[in-house]
């Protein structure tokens, strides 16, 4: 699976210090989410329901996570999946 555009824009907004700027989990959500307007959120929640589908293995959500621009790095999948599907709740 290849990473969309807006799930690009979505992983660079996970930046090293992202805590400082959003210490609650509601504030990042929020804020990695700010620069996606219009039909790119709605693209956005689709790309991350077919990442989270059972038929995609463990290993090829992280390399896709691993494909986008992120300083974030996840070391379960779980983790991984828990942060998307909290994303793509609030999409």
């Amino acid at each position: 699976m290849q990473a969309s555009p807006e799930f690009h824009k979505f992983g660079r907004r996970f930046i090293q210090d992202i805590d400082w700027i959003a210490p609650t989990e509601e504030e990042m959500y929020d804020f990695v989410l700010s620069d996606l307007i219009g039909k790119e959120r709605a693209r956005l929640r689709e790309f991350i329901d077919r990442a989270l589908q059972d038929d995609v293995p463990d290993d090829g959500l992280m390399r896709l996570w691993d494909s986008v621009d992120s300083d974030i790095y996840f070391p379960t999948v779980q983790n991984l999946r828990g942060l998307l599907r909290g994303a793509r709740d609030r999409l």
